[in-house]
């Protein structure tokens, strides 16, 4: 019963159906489905790398597999996290900051265990990356029981904290010493992921905020900081830039730092990485699959061309996250090869780090997502399903099953028809 609720098959590539059945049996086997105290380490349960802590890989993908497929599973993962809500308010403190900030690498008992000062203390997208993940579990969900039993309170708690976080400017204001998904950016400001994943994490708690005490002065206060919030752009095109500072590095010739698959970091030097204008993982691309109503196809598309050729993809996440925005933006060619990448990232060891580092579960997850939200096209249109398939061409069709409040549909898509019913 459980595999038929997840089970995703595949009309014309046996192969592909294969992989992506081991992919899926994977993220079942790794998911605490029935258990709020743990959590997703970055290995699962496949190794101590990281020593086994959690980090915004569970939140933005892995969970959304358990929410379509088991979305008690999903409460679950959140409700990990809002079991850590006095922990991320005592961090919030430690930084001298107000209200709640998750740590970036977690322990059970909430505590940052990031030895690392320029990653542990600015990767601060994580706290908006849990609140994001709450508002697409509501989304799907319609759970007004997980809003009243802490949900609603760490939607607010985290709003909290970015006004402690902000720095005054004459313009508006600036998010200062951050570091976005790109970690080899250096420390930057503005990240673009980051300042817009703070306008959604401020939107989610006004919207959940009658469920908690709070006066209209400090609804007003996030409003305003919403609106101050920078979104970097090119002053002379208009385009997107990733942060303040990344078009100001050293250009590179990327096939010098990657003439494979394996990490650019193992041949080159950390500090070397931070000075040249090249993307760890993706960045703007991973926040407009993320919240694709919030740019138009011309940005999307320019986004793709400016920050796709300068990708390393030194972060086993990468090659998926590529794959769902080439599918939900039409570039069938890159989709199916990103695709093909992270479908055997593990099974085929095509960075050659499986064995000593264990399964990567962001990229099963995500891997899982450029399937269903990329090829098949699964969205809420409305605040109902919808699909908008962009199949491979030798795919004939492909069906699945998914909830949505409370009850479990099924999708079948080809490639001259997508319906949704109830299963």
């Amino acid at each position: 019963r459980r595999w038929d609720d997840c089970a995703v098959r595949i009309d014309g590539d046996a192969e592909s159906e294969a992989a992506l059945g081991w992919v899926i049996y994977e993220l079942l086997a790794n998911i605490p489905a029935r258990d709020s105290t743990v959590s997703v380490g970055a290995r699962g349960l496949t190794h101590t790398r990281y020593k086994g802590c959690c980090f915004w890989d569970t939140e933005m993908f892995v969970l959304p597999f358990a929410l379509l497929t088991d979305p008690e599973a999903a409460r679950n993962l959140l409700g990990f996290r809002v079991r850590g809500l006095d922990a991320a308010r005592e961090h919030a403190r430690a930084m001298n900051g107000s209200g709640a900030r998750y740590p970036w690498m977690v322990a059970l008992d909430g505590s940052e265990q990031c030895e690392s000062w320029d990653i542990g203390c600015s990767e601060v997208h994580v706290t908006a990356d849990i609140a994001y993940a709450v508002g697409q579990y509501l989304d799907w969900t319609h759970d007004e029981g997980f809003l009243r039993r802490g949900g609603a309170e760490l939607l607010c708690e985290t709003a909290r904290f970015w006004p402690s976080r902000v720095t005054p400017a004459p313009d508006g204001v600036n998010l200062l010493f951050c570091k976005g998904p790109d970690e080899y950016c250096g420390i930057t400001s503005n990240n673009l992921y980051t300042n817009c994943m703070i306008k959604r994490n401020l939107e989610l708690a006004e919207a959940a905020a009658k469920y908690v005490d709070i006066t209209e002065d400090e609804l007003a206060s996030w409003r305003e900081l919403g609106r101050k919030l920078k979104l970097p752009r090119d002053p002379d095109t208009g385009r997107y830039r990733q942060d303040d500072s990344f078009h100001l590095l050293e250009e590179v010739d990327i096939t010098k730092l990657k003439p494979d698959d394996t990490a650019a970091y193992s041949r080159v030097c950390f500090d070397a990485l931070q000075r040249l204008r090249v993307i760890k993982q993706a960045d703007v691309l991973l926040l407009m699959t993320r919240l694709p109503a919030w740019f138009s196809e011309t940005e999307k598309l320019a986004a793709w061309e400016d920050f796709e050729p300068l990708c390393l993809h030194d972060s086993t996440l990468s090659f998926a996250t590529h794959a769902l925005f080439a599918a939900q933006n039409g570039l069938d060619e890159a989709a199916e090869r990103y695709f093909n990448k992270a479908l055997w990232l593990d099974l085929r060891d095509v960075m050659s780090n499986t064995g000593k580092e264990g399964l990567h579960l962001a990229c099963l997850g995500e891997t899982w997502q450029a399937a269903v939200f990329g090829f098949a096209g699964l969205h809420l249109a409305d605040g109902r399903p919808a699909l908008a398939p962009r199949l491979p061409a030798h795919w004939r069709a492909m069906e699945f099953k998914f909830h949505f409040q409370g009850k479990k549909y099924s999708a079948r898509v080809t490639h001259d028809k997508a319906e949704i019913k109830e299963a």
